[in-house]
């Protein structure tokens, strides 16, 4: 699996400390420990979108804390406490030296039974003094502690477990429903998202679909510069992932995948595309590893919500 996160170290600090992750892989679930020193990781939109993860990671720590920054806001997670990582969205983690517990598990397995999962995404709650949190923590860690005799027939039956404990875990967590302006930001997003490949796809086609001004359209997408930008934005990702996660018949015509993502012509495409990621195209490699080449090299984290997890 590729890496989850781009790590870095704080200004300043060395690198010092154990460093180590043991995981272990039990069909549908991948449950292990990590022990880490201070750094950065982010997970960017870039990555994101190359590589399609839809899954959930859990982090339950029991020793040193972290600053957890989303679309929404921040967070701080600490001792006894248990974050959620919505992988289909960015994220950055400003970590001190921690030692966790992690549970990756699909978001499939317990989507059914947890509304609003996404909303979620960089949330920490209480995994000490909540008996059901403590419960599925229990559960993990228990699992962690015991995947030298399980046998291979037992595993479905053990990850339908925990997954079930983890649902009536997170359902605890969760609000009914998102408020009424975060449920039409994902609303919008949604669209724009099926709509990509329109390229009449616009702020004039969405205000008037959703019954907006255009002021309050903007207003939706301000921390991303604007409607227009967020839609360049997605269409340039949808590419790049398009572009390096090739089917069996190799990679697509640049031009095909130009019209594909909503681009009036091959050249406006091409000359978007390197603006955004600092290569033409043509020059992309089927699962190539990009981040870090682009001219825009200064991390974003766009506000690019919960719905698109789903």
């Amino acid at each position: 699996m590729s890496p989850l996160f781009q790590a870095t170290l704080p200004c300043g600090r060395l690198l010092s400390g154990p460093i180590t992750m043991d995981n272990y892989h039990l069909g549908d679930l991948l449950v292990g420990e990590v022990r880490a020193p201070a750094q950065i990781l982010e997970r960017t939109p870039r990555m994101v979108a190359q590589q399609g993860l839809d899954h959930l990671l859990l982090q339950f720590y029991h020793s040193g804390t972290s600053r957890v920054e989303v679309a929404w806001g921040e967070t701080d997670v600490a001792r006894n406490t248990c974050v959620l990582f919505d992988l289909a969205q960015p994220v950055t983690v400003v970590t001190e030296p921690i030692h966790a517990t992690n549970l990756l598990l699909p978001r499939a397995l317990v989507a059914e039974k947890v509304p609003n999962l996404e909303t979620l995404h960089g949330r920490a709650f209480d995994y000490e003094t909540d008996r059901i949190s403590r419960l599925f923590f229990t559960c993990v860690r228990e699992l962690v502690d015991c995947v030298d005799v399980l046998d291979v027939h037992q595993l479905p039956h053990v990850s339908q477990a925990v997954a079930m404990l983890g649902s009536a875990c997170l359902r605890g967590q969760v609000a009914d429903r998102p408020a009424p302006e975060v449920q039409l930001s994902i609303t919008i997003r949604q669209y724009i998202e099926k709509e990509l490949a329109s390229p009449g796809l616009d702020a004039e086609t969405l205000a008037h679909q959703f019954g907006l001004s255009r002021a309050t359209l903007y207003r939706q997408f301000a921390s991303e510069g604007g409607v227009q930008r967020f839609i360049r934005e997605r269409r340039l990702l949808r590419a790049m992932k398009m572009l390096t996660q090739a089917g069996p018949a190799g990679r697509p015509r640049v031009s095909t995948v130009a019209y594909a993502t909503g681009f009036a012509d091959e050249k406006t495409f091409s000359r978007a595309f390197k603006r955004r990621f600092g290569f033409l195209p043509r020059e992309t490699e089927v699962g190539s590893s990009v981040w870090g080449r682009t001219a825009d090299a200064q991390p974003v984290l766009q506000s690019w919500l919960k719905e698109l997890a789903a």
